[in-house]
């Protein structure tokens, strides 16, 4: 079998068109974003460690959406979780094993419900950030994630108020205004996702 390069290219056409026969055709949005140095320092890294994230909303056996806090975190706020792709890993690959990592659950793919395609904008400087949005259903329930130094806990929302979660990671302050903003774009497309077309899981 011919090896994987070491490489791969930040969005490879040919890999979301495999992905969207298979589970759906995503929604596609692109933002332009004015940074600041806290987000600089944590996504315009000058050789990045990852080609992007996968972002994973998993519908929970009571019908509710999983977020979760990290300790990391200056007080709790819960998100949708989310995880890094590996250079040269898959976005499939990377899903199934951030999620393993993050929850512990055993899921099933349901559609593949977003691209969010971010370009931070300085004045000095620029770089890209995809995130690619998932949405899954649990088939265990249980919660025993094996990160548990950087997972804190966490709680379950009904779909329609992911909305209100949005609203609350676009309000923070300081330091984490640009990246909560961010944060807050895929909350909307999962939230319009799943309440415009209830999916069978």
């Amino acid at each position: 079998m011919p090896q994987r390069p070491s490489v791969a290219p930040r969005i490879d056409q040919s890999e979301i068109e495999s992905l969207a026969m298979r589970y759906g055709q995503p929604l596609c949005r692109l933002y332009r974003i004015e940074t600041d140095d806290y987000m600089r320092g944590y996504r315009g890294q000058a050789n990045p460690d990852r080609r992007g994230e996968v972002v994973f909303a998993i519908r929970q056996p009571s019908g509710e959406i999983l977020l979760h806090t990290k300790h990391r975190y200056e007080k709790p706020i819960y998100r949708l979780p989310t995880g890094r792709i590996e250079l040269g890993e898959s976005i499939e690959d990377a899903l199934y094993r951030e999620i393993a990592e993050e929850t512990g659950q055993r899921v099933q793919l349901c559609r593949f419900l977003g691209i969010l395609d971010c370009h931070f904008i300085s004045e000095n400087s620029a770089f890209p950030f995809v995130s690619y949005i998932f949405y899954m259903q649990s088939m265990s329930g249980e919660l025993c994630p094996t990160d548990t130094n950087e997972i804190a806990g966490f709680r379950t929302v009904p779909v329609h108020e992911l909305g209100s979660i949005a609203q609350v990671l676009r309000s923070l302050g300081s330091h984490r205004r640009c990246w909560g903003y961010w944060r807050s774009l895929s909350h909307d497309i999962v939230r319009r996702a799943l309440t415009c077309c209830q999916p069978t899981a």
